[in-house]
């Protein structure tokens, strides 16, 4: 495996159309799809299985992030598209803090297509 240091993000794009993106959670939440590799297979089950395919001593990490529209499109007059893609909140940090500004917020950003920034946007 590959040192995280030397991953290059595009290596990880893919296409995800926007009808394959879950808007709300399934009504019973254990039936939430699972994708299973197993002995080099690759199978769906339910996500109420898990315990049925980790073995004794696991342990488990929970990550609690929430996905948000972090995403800023922005077109110029010349036809040339900028995204911006806020990463994290940089000022006040605590996300929920963040969310809450009525006035301004700092945010670190990636910026796709940098070279067409300009003073105009």
């Amino acid at each position: 495996m590959e040192h995280p240091k030397h991953i290059r993000i595009n290596e990880y794009d893919y296409s995800l159309t926007d009808e394959r993106i879950a808007k709300f959670p399934v009504e019973r939440r254990g039936h939430s799809k699972l994708l299973v590799y197993r002995q080099g297979e690759i199978s769906e089950d339910f996500f109420v299985s898990l315990p049925s395919y980790l073995p004794k001593g696991s342990l488990l990490i929970f990550n609690n992030t929430k996905v948000i529209q972090a995403r800023l499109h922005f077109l110029k007059d010349t036809g040339a598209s900028i995204e911006i893609f806020c990463l994290e909140p940089a000022e006040p940090k605590d996300y929920a803090l963040n969310f809450q500004q009525t006035e301004q917020s700092a945010w670190f950003c990636m910026i796709g297509n940098l070279k067409k920034w300009k003073e105009d946007i």
